[in-house]
């Protein structure tokens, strides 16, 4: 169920009470088990969700049975492909001459 909030609707809502801001300001959470630090890797992996990668409409032509295999998941082969292609390039495939 998605809940959407009006601007209008902004004017409405009241802010917290003393009381609840100070236990705000007391809480001392210490157990960030759900949350660990993140690595250098991490940082160089990651990439903002909410930006689209912008895609470039190719022919190519490629193998029938890596087709068969990529559709006999039904819909979405196009997508496997490029994820199987961005997993290659982000963990360094490199082409070789003797393929």
């Amino acid at each position: 169920m998605k809940t959407s909030v009006k601007f209008s609707d902004l004017n409405s809502l009241s802010l917290p009470s003393d009381k609840r801001l100070k236990e705000i300001k007391a809480f001392k959470n210490k157990d960030f088990s759900d949350n660990p630090e993140w690595t250098e890797e991490d940082w160089k992996k990651a990439r903002p969700a909410h930006i689209k990668i912008p895609k470039t409409e190719i022919h190519t032509k490629i193998d029938t049975d890596i087709l068969n295999w990529l559709k006999s998941e039904g819909r979405g082969y196009q997508a496997r492909l490029n994820a199987a292609l961005r997993f290659a390039m982000r963990n360094g495939f490199q082409s070789s001459s003797s393929m």
